[in-house]
This record gives structure tokens, C-alpha cells and sequence, in this order.
């Protein structure tokens, strides 16, 4: 995260104490470890979700679609043909 470690770390927290004070300083804290948290079980739930539809996508088909032998219904078919089993249709 940080290239030179600690130094930073320390300067950043010496930045924070100056601008906020004693007092405020663990309020912040607080709010952003509870934050930090928050935002940690959020991108925890995204790549279970995302993990799991990868292995629905990855398992063969299951036959869910229906029997691919039998003919498939198209909607908006504009076919100008009666089916034959259709009824005439009534003037």
C-alpha cells in the first residue's frame, strides 16, 4: 500500500492529530473503521453474487429450455401461413 511504510503512516497520523485534535481524532477513526467494514462485506456480497452466476454460467445446460426435439414458439412470428391446426379465422 504505502512504498516507504511506516514513515508515511506516522506523518499522515501526525497531519490528522494537527488538523482534528485529541478529541476528535477517535470519533474519525471510528467512523471510518466502521466505514472500511461496511464497504469490506458490500465487495465480499458482489464477488460471492459474481462468483456464483460464473458457475451458472460455466455448468451445461440442464435441460431447463425444454425438450429441444419439439418445435419453438417465436413471439411476434409474422408468418403469413395458418398454422393447420389453427381455427379459420371468423369475418
Amino acid at each position: 500500500m504505502f512504498s516507504g511504510g511506516f514513515a508515511e503512516i506516522g506523518f499522515l497520523l501526525f497531519i490528522a492529530f494537527l488538523l482534528f485534535g485529541p478529541k476528535e481524532l477517535p470519533k474519525i477513526a471510528r467512523v471510518l473503521g466502521k466505514g472500511l467494514g461496511e464497504l469490506r462485506r458490500a465487495s465480499n456480497e458482489l464477488r460471492s453474487s459474481l462468483e456464483e452466476e460464473i458457475r451458472n454460467l460455466d455448468r451445461p445446460d440442464d435441460g431447463h429450455l425444454g425438450n429441444p426435439s419439439e418445435p419453438v414458439s417465436h413471439y411476434g412470428n409474422h408468418d403469413s401461413e395458418r398454422d393447420p391446426g389453427e381455427p379459420e379465422p371468423r369475418t
